[in-house]
């Protein structure tokens, strides 16, 4: 966030703060308070002192504010005191205030004249991170403070609904692609809660807390793993780019030696030393794979490069900072969690199209599982399991049920003398004629070769009679007014009995079905109904 103009003006300065390291005797380094400054991690750390600008502090009451120490402890010596009060995130010392993204102390008095105010940071064992100073009135830091907590808790919200929901999805869809990408957010949210504070403050998390860097450092190689594995099956790295595969992967195993060397005390500052400019090389490694599968075809690549371009930019840019770059750019903690947030929501969106097709692929399979490829309409297994549902709810609302069982006359005939494409050209045209003559669709199945069957829920005996006449007439008249061949149809009734069920009716439907054949084809028959 931008400095406030109410802010004082300072000048800053630094020396190491032992002996060995130059001590008491070294001259002041002179930095900037207000651009992000990197004190190195000596034995014993650095100590600092801020002046006004002006040549004197002005009365009220104002606050010391630390931005963004990270896992640094800074001690502050008020003027006049005997003792320092130290504080780091997740452990404050009496009089320096717990805050969120910054180590605040209160200014209860000023150093007289142009007097310093002094602190000391020191960063054993951790990495040393860029901070700004500022002193600020009490009411416009607090002001500042609540934005900074609304706008941190908007970010983390976002990420752990959509984390939450991917581990729905994952469970609902039995798809690990959701579980690591849930993996992925919750990882990298923690990541941004230790570096802000806020798992210290509110959260108040003291098993964080005892051990931030142990929990930092599982937390980024959680994150760095999950981000490239859930982006492996998400694009389908694999099938577009095998080379590509096996570099992601590769990273992800060097970055998790790495975070696993840090765990030994004696390797735990090489592990330090080489973690970030890893990070830094890593960040470009995924974008061009992402890129390049993106470009050999996997729509998905794209979602992952639209939410992840910013976030690996701000995490890129973050690690240089460490190094004394960009030193300008004091809210990169901020973009961070913007870039966390909208990651993501981007990849959310990603993977709700990705059901989505999942969803269209497997109902399309299902459908070519149902449908007869040669006419479009139900086959023998889907239109039976559809005519046992329409049985169960006559059943439950007393209404009737009839059935057609139609057989072309003649197709064996047919399909001798003028080929098989005639049949089938045959079987399309009667397909479409009764897509016509009935309301729904869903009704007529192809039950075999060259039967037909027609559900009719809600049709008594006498409706069926009706509708199958009318199916035989048009068929009629279309074999006689065309010059496609056009076979007639014999066709049987059978409305459904008290206590019959699904497979006795078809069987009553086909008996009939076969009596209008002998009796001389083209023609309706009605089963016995006693």
């Amino acid at each position: 966030m931008v400095a406030s103009a109410s802010a004082l003006g300072l000048e800053g300065g630094w020396r190491p703060a032992t002996p060995q390291a130059g001590g008491e005797d070294a001259p002041l380094r002179h930095f900037d308070p207000a651009r992000l400054q990197v004190f190195p991690p000596n034995e014993g750390g650095a100590l600092i002192e801020l002046r006004p600008a002006n040549g004197a502090w002005p009365p009220g009451d104002w606050v010391l504010q630390a931005r963004s120490p990270g896992l640094q402890v800074l001690t502050f010596f008020p003027p006049g005191a005997s003792a320092g009060q130290r504080a780091q995130f997740g452990s404050v010392e009496v009089d320096a205030w717990p805050a969120h993204d910054r180590l605040v102390f209160p200014l209860h008095e000023m150093p007289a004249g142009a007097e310093p105010l002094r602190l000391q940071v020191e960063a054993d064992g951790v990495i040393a991170a860029p901070m700004t100073f500022a002193v600020l009135p009490v009411a416009e830091y607090l002001h500042a403070d609540a934005r900074w907590l609304a706008f941190a808790s908007a970010c983390l919200a976002v990420m752990a609904a959509m984390a939450l929901m991917a581990l729905f999805f994952a469970v609902e869809l039995r798809d690990v692609t959701f579980a690591w990408y849930a993996v992925f957010v919750i990882a990298y949210a923690l990541i941004l809660s230790i570096q802000s504070g806020y798992v210290y403050d509110p959260l108040a998390w003291q098993w964080v807390a005892e051990a931030p860097r142990l929990w930092g450092r599982i937390a980024t190689t959680v994150s760095v793993v999950a981000a490239i594995l859930f982006l492996d099956r998400f694009a389908d790295v694999g099938r577009h780019a095998p080379g590509g595969r096996r570099l992601l992967l590769g990273f992800a195993g060097l970055t998790t030696l790495l975070s696993l060397l840090g765990l030994a005390p004696a390797l735990a500052p090489l592990a330090r030393v080489l973690i970030n400019p890893l990070l830094i090389l890593g960040g470009p490694l995924i974008v061009v794979v992402a890129a390049l599968v993106a470009w050999r075809g996997s729509r998905y690549a794209i979602f992952y490069l639209v939410g992840w371009v910013p976030l690996l930019a701000v995490t890129v840019l973050g690690s240089l900072q460490l190094y004394g770059l960009l030193a300008d750019w004091t809210w990169s903690g901020d973009a961070a969690l913007a870039a966390g947030a909208f990651d993501a929501l981007v990849l959310s969106l990603g993977l709700a199209d990705r059901s989505l097709a999942l969803r269209r692929d497997r109902d399309r399979a299902r459908r070519l599982a149902d449908v007869d490829p040669l006419t479009g309409l139900w086959n023998r297994r889907a239109w039976s399991e559809r005519l046992a549902v329409l049985e169960e709810a006559a059943r439950r609302t007393r209404r009737p049920l009839s059935l057609l069982f139609m057989d072309l006359d003649h197709f064996k005939d047919l399909n001798d003398l003028h080929g098989h494409e005639a049949g089938d050209t045959a079987l399309r045209l009667v397909a479409d004629l009764m897509r016509r003559v009935l309301r729904n669709h869903e009704q007529i199945g192809r039950y075999g070769g060259e039967e037909f069957v027609v559900s009719l829920p809600g049709a008594d005996a006498a409706q069926a009679m009706q509708v199958a006449e009318r199916i035989r007439e048009q068929l009629q008249d279309l074999s006689t007014s065309t010059s496609q061949r056009v076979p007639t149809v014999s066709v049987g009734v059978a409305t459904l009995r008290p206590g019959e069920d699904t497979r006795a009716l078809i069987q009553r439907a086909d008996a009939a079905m076969y009596a209008a054949k002998a009796a001389g084809r083209n023609r309706v028959v009605q089963a016995e109904e006693g």
